[in-house]
């Protein structure tokens, strides 16, 4: 078993929401780990999950990374040996987007990859490589992957399509655990992804390739490194590895939600304003002592169906009272 960090992260998965649960959304794949042994090279032969090469503790199940996570799946730290330039583990989960009538794929996870560690006298930077969650059909061709490229020359999140690479410009955060949404559309062929609540892209193509069936088959989590780069001991760590079918889209959120703005008028009613966006739902509270919060402010439940700014005024305050208040985002239908 390698060494482990901690991460420094509280978890709150069950509290980001990313978007109501769709009545259609079907669960056709999870797993946290919980039954899996631990231990190095015990996650290929779990569950289905299999994995390449074998007993060079490259990847396996840890019994607690993080306080509070129990167990939970990892690649990387130990190395798969210097005559090969990846390592991977994968798991079957065959969808047919044509015969379910359910064209769109979910994928919700939590995500953390940890830094390598300086082991040079000489304070140089640590080897680091790459790792590319992957989706493949049901022939097992790579139709797409999400690449956490976790060098310093191309440090950051990039978008392969099965033929070119694309840099999203966005990043991850090295050593915390973040909450991955990846969802893909097999009928029109794009995927978005989407990271802690932040949008990472937007109805991308999917994959490039030619003549390949557009299913799935199953996902796929590949540690690689580059030529003439050395093997960093860096790690991926996944857990609650969830595939959703869908017949139709989340709303996933353009942009971290804030408040624009809160005045008050002559005769002391507030009012607030943000930027609203379709498919979701904004609920206005207020709290007279900062702890109890409240939502019956009258019609304080906000729908807009395009993208505007927006506002809500409570003429219920008076000029002498002093209120606090907060807005609430949720998908709509949730």
């Amino acid at each position: 078993m390698k060494n482990l960090k901690v991460y420094p992260c509280a978890l709150m998965l069950g509290m980001l929401t990313l978007g109501a649960a769709h009545a259609a959304e079907r669960e056709i794949y999870f797993t946290d780990f919980e039954d899996a042994p631990t231990g190095d090279d015990n996650l290929a032969g779990y569950d289905e999950w299999n994995g390449t090469p074998r007993n060079r503790g490259c990847h396996g199940i840890d019994s607690e990374a993080a306080p509070g996570l129990g167990k939970s799946a990892f690649i990387g730290y130990n190395s798969p040996g210097n005559s090969n330039t990846s390592a991977y583990v994968l798991r079957p989960i065959p969808h047919d987007p044509l015969a379910t009538g359910e064209p769109i794929i979910r994928l919700v996870a939590a995500i953390g990859l940890n830094d390598s560690d300086s082991d040079s006298p000489l304070g140089n930077e640590p080897d680091r490589n790459s790792f590319f969650i992957t989706f493949f059909n049901s022939d097992f061709q790579t139709l797409a992957s999400l690449n956490y490229n976790n060098t310093e020359e191309a440090f950051g999140l990039w978008r392969d399509d099965g033929i070119d690479t694309y840099d999203t410009e966005e990043e991850f955060i090295r050593n915390e655990i973040q909450l991955l949404v990846a969802e893909i559309d097999l009928v029109s062929n794009t995927w978005s992804v989407d990271l802690d609540g932040f949008q990472i892209f937007r109805d991308q193509p999917f994959t490039a390739k030619n003549g390949v069936d557009i299913n799935l088959g199953g996902t796929a989590i590949t540690w690689q490194r580059g030529p003439g780069n050395n093997w960093g001991n860096n790690w991926m760590l996944f857990d609650d590895w969830t595939i959703y079918a869908d017949t139709s889209k989340l709303a996933i959120p353009k942009a971290n939600f804030e408040i624009n703005s809160i005045g008050r008028s002559a005769g002391g009613h507030i009012t607030i304003q943000w930027k609203a966006q379709p498919g979701f739902l904004y609920q206005v509270e207020y709290s007279d002592d900062m702890m109890n919060w409240k939502s019956d402010l009258p019609d304080s439940l906000i729908e807009e169906l395009v993208d505007r700014e927006t506002g809500y005024t409570d003429s219920t305050t008076s000029q002498s009272r002093v209120r606090a208040y907060r807005v609430k985002r949720s998908a709509a239908g949730q």
